[in-house]
């Protein structure tokens, strides 16, 4: 059985979302295995955290139609090959749903479940080349109601399905669709509102593992979906949640 870093080396990986949080961590991860990543973000920054982990980058607003298949293309350039699409990309919003105006819902369609959609069907070609796979990071807000980010939730179940009814429509080229839902994730967008008392308590009540998540935690599961150790896993919704969505 060949190692990790064997596996992914001269492996091209995309990764959208990934100037920080959980994004960043998930690209540093295949890196480190020695693949070939592309990070993309609307945010500079962006360009910071891929040089400092010697990386490619692009900048680029998920939003507009055309950069899905320019992301594509840049990815499989060098390397004319594209193995791992990993949409890590998204954005919340807490307020209560009847109160969210129409800009603010449709960017949350936009960037958490078009944008997704139109980078799966721009990328479907190159990784059924290579028997490619795709992991797309949802939410445990996709199964259960969470409120003030219901609508947030409601797009994420949307790509829980689109994941699935991909991975169906995928598997007969060999590719394969999968997707991560996490948890309470400790992130530079979660750790101001997970350090107040009052959010904190009655999460740990529920949490089995007695503690918050890490983006690491999110990076190895997608790493097994990635590599060939999952060659036969496709369609999943994997918890990475510290058994909150038990309780």
């Amino acid at each position: 059985m060949s190692s990790q870093q064997d596996e992914f080396s001269g492996r091209t990986v995309v990764v959208t979302g990934a100037s920080g949080g959980i994004g960043s961590v998930i690209a540093q991860a295949f890196r480190e295995l020695t693949a070939d990543v592309l990070l993309i973000d609307a945010d500079p920054r962006v360009q910071e955290t891929a040089e400092c982990m010697g990386a490619r980058w692009m900048v680029g607003d998920l939003r507009q139609p055309e950069v899905a298949r320019e992301a594509i293309n840049t990815a499989a350039e060098e390397s004319g090959r594209l193995d791992v699409l990993v949409n890590a990309a998204g954005v919340q919003l807490r307020k209560d749903a009847i109160d969210v105006d129409e800009d603010e819902w449709q960017r949350l369609l936009d960037i958490n479940l078009s944008a997704v959609y139109r980078l799966m069907r721009a990328a479907a070609d190159p990784l059924s080349r290579v028997q490619g796979s795709i992991i797309n990071i949802t939410s445990m807000a996709a199964e259960r109601v969470l409120p003030r980010i219901v609508p947030y939730g409601a797009t994420k179940a949307a790509l829980v399905q689109l994941s699935r009814g991909l991975a169906v429509e995928l598997g007969p080229q060999g590719v394969r669709v999968n997707a991560v839902a996490p948890g309470y994730i400790t992130t530079p967008m979660t750790q101001d509102n997970l350090a107040k008392p009052e959010v904190l308590g009655p999460i740990m009540t529920r949490l089995p593992l007695q503690r918050l998540g890490t983006p690491a935690d999110v990076a190895e599961v997608v790493l097994f979906l990635a590599s060939d150790a999952a060659r036969y896993v496709t369609g999943a919704v994997v918890p990475v949640d510290g058994g909150y969505s038990l309780t």
